[in-house]
């Protein structure tokens, strides 16, 4: 069964947001500005630091992604041509 358009061009974006957040806390981790990288690995916590901001990262980039490609998509045409309808008015006097 496939997915329809509208729902699977989201979905692709929100993954693709999820990748850019892999690479963004990565590139915070590996490059250690002000020691919020080291400050992450070494949390008594564990990983839940790092794994919430991915997550949280994630959401973010993945909702711009969304929002940018259904803003800049072009419509979609109408297959037929649009007609008004002649509509009967009664006129009430009170």
């Amino acid at each position: 069964m496939r997915m329809s358009d509208l729902p699977r061009l989201v979905l692709l974006h929100a993954v693709g947001g999820f990748v850019i957040a892999v690479v963004f806390v990565a590139a915070i981790l590996l490059t250690d500005p002000g020691g919020l990288g080291s400050l992450l690995l070494a949390a008594p916590e564990g990983p839940w630091p790092a794994l919430l901001l991915w997550l949280f990262s994630g959401l973010t980039f993945a909702a711009a992604l969304s929002a940018t490609v259904l803003t800049l998509r072009p419509p979609k045409r109408p297959r037929g041509a649009l007609v008004p309808l002649p509509v009967p008015v009664r006129r009430t006097r009170r």
